[in-house]
């Protein structure tokens, strides 16, 4: 029998469930997925969801389906899901020959196509790319197999829909890198300018937070609607559950801001209980500050409550304020998404943004050198999180770094340097000139006004000191002695000054934090002189 494309029926769950068995194997973590019924429900066009068969000796070879978007119509995306591909299907032709086909019926609706491939499946890269398509992300520890795998991304067929994409003229430093390789490898013209020292929205304001119903959220939404509010996040075309996106029924969560009598802004996700992961799929704000404060709120719920491995969100580009912010908050952007929102026949570029809640280390897969230099960049965003978590835990009380997302304390950790003292070794001496700041990551350290002088201080795990000389380079006012073996964080004002000429917002706080705290100690010293001198 010849080769035969064609749309798949209720009749062909039997077959299907073959190809599932001979490509994912026997644990998909859905049980469901093994029954011949509920395999005829994803088959039915009846459903919302369009399967295609590449078929061959009465055998199917192949699988593909358009995923059905949620809420959305005028997508601009067909988001394909289900890829499953006989290694025999690859050698023969028979699968390039299904994908072909489904190309060809994305280009004839106006869309460009986006799949999702596993990094230790070589062949689909090798496929997809020889059918044009460009590797624009890499997502690690995405999906819940029978162990975490992560995915690439892959976009073809973009060039119709880009025709009426909106120009981005400007980017962010954590997003540029990777924006100006996904449109040069998509042979998209015109330059991203990198703006440096942008302000993301407060993450601490005075917002008062509720729970809501989605019927609330939509309802305050619409109203919000007559200010004109900008969108910001494009979530809605991402539906079902898991690495074959099955269609499970979402719980919605909802989160309303209030600020005095008036609803300012709105938030809503669902947790993926099959992967572990939280995904924010909408949100308006009415205001300047709201939306920060909020998307602080969710994540650390969605964290604690749901114990979720991961947060996801997709940002349009044009929305540096809010990008701001999730990097504040340990966003890191992983997929550039050119044309993927659209909006009064204009499309708009969009940034997928994951917050890791594990340690992460780059999983081994079998990359294209097409692959690999996109996985790359994403490793090097997440270069900041390879840094011990004890560190970043250690940072996040201290009065110092008050009020900084996890972004922001993976920067400020990165400015120290760890050295060991030994008992009774001398960290600095009353009257040197100095230009660091020490943090107690373990030991104790006594501060005294003179060497055989009791302390006036005495500092365990967790405590800074040094921090006026830091500031402004005068001698010391005091001996720091170690009294027992002590790792000390020591910071140079030299990398903290470079860090707040690129990041101005992030600067003004530390500082204020710094004086702050310096004015409390020097409170305390006056008061010990005082009563000394009583």
């Amino acid at each position: 029998m010849g080769l035969s494309i064609r749309p798949a029926t209720v009749a062909d769950a039997p077959q299907w469930l073959n190809l599932v068995r001979a490509t994912i194997g026997e644990h998909y973590p859905v049980k469901e997925l093994y029954e011949v019924k509920y395999i005829g429900s994803l088959l039915d066009p009846a459903c919302g969801e369009e399967t295609w068969v590449a078929e061959s000796g009465g055998i199917i070879q192949a699988s593909i389906s358009f995923l059905q978007p949620w809420g959305l119509k005028d997508n601009p995306v067909a988001n394909l899901g289900r890829n499953m591909i006989r290694p025999e299907s690859v050698a023969d032709g028979s699968a390039a020959a299904l994908l072909q086909s489904v190309n060809e019926i994305a280009t004839k609706r106006g869309c460009m196509a986006i799949v999702r491939v596993i990094p230790t499946d070589n062949a689909q890269q090798i496929l997809f790319e020889d059918l044009g398509y460009v590797c624009v992300g890499f997502q690690p520890l995405k999906h819940m197999l029978q162990q975490r795998v992560g995915v690439l991304f892959y976009v073809g067929g973009a060039n119709p829909v880009l025709v009426t994409r909106n120009p981005l003229s400007e980017s962010l430093p954590q997003v540029s890198e990777l924006g100006l390789a996904v449109l040069e490898k998509l042979h998209i013209p015109g330059h991203l300018v990198v703006r440096d020292g942008a302000c993301g929205y407060p993450l601490q304001t005075d917002l008062k937070i509720h729970d809501a119903t989605q019927d609330d959220f939509e309802l305050w939404r619409m109203q919000a609607e007559s200010a004109n509010p900008p969108v910001e996040i494009s979530g809605r075309f991402n539906a079902g559950f898991g690495l074959l996106r099955l269609p499970v029924e979402r719980q919605l969560r909802a989160f309303l801001g209030q600020r005095n009598d008036k609803m300012t802004a709105g938030m809503s996700c669902y947790f993926d209980e099959q992967d572990r992961c939280a995904r924010i799929v909408d949100a308006f704000s009415c205001d300047d500050v709201s939306m920060g404060t909020l998307m602080a709120h969710v994540v650390k719920v969605m964290q604690q409550q749901a114990n979720a491995v991961y947060t996801e969100v997709d940002i349009l580009a044009s929305a540096p304020c809010l990008l701001k912010s999730a990097e504040q908050l340990g966003f890191v952007p992983v997929a550039y998404l050119p044309g993927f929102f659209c909006r009064n026949a204009r499309n708009s570029d969009v940034v997928k943004m994951v917050k890791l809640n594990v340690s992460y280390s780059l999983e081994k897969g079998e990359f294209t050198a097409h692959a690999k230099a996109t996985v790359q960049i994403i490793d090097r965003n997440f270069e900041d999180q390879k840094m011990g978590l004890a560190i970043i835990n250690l940072l996040r009380p201290l009065s110092m770094f008050a009020g900084l997302g996890d972004g922001e304390l993976r920067k400020m950790a990165r400015l120290f340097v760890q050295k060991l003292y030994r008992p009774a070794e001398q960290v600095f001496a009353r009257g040197e000139s100095g230009d660091e700041a020490y943090v107690v990551l373990r030991g104790k350290i006594n501060i005294q006004l003179e060497q055989t002088a009791p302390p006036i201080a005495q500092l365990g795990d967790g405590k800074i000191f040094g921090e006026l000389a830091f500031l402004d380079g005068a001698p010391r006012a005091a001996f720091a002695v170690a009294t027992q073996p002590s790792i000390l964080l020591v910071m140079k004002r030299e990398a903290f000054t470079d860090l707040v000429r690129r990041e101005p917002t992030l600067g003004m706080m530390v500082m204020r934090n710094l004086a702050q705290d310096l004015a409390v100690k020097l409170r305390g010293v006056n008061d010990a002189l005082s009563g000394g001198k009583k």
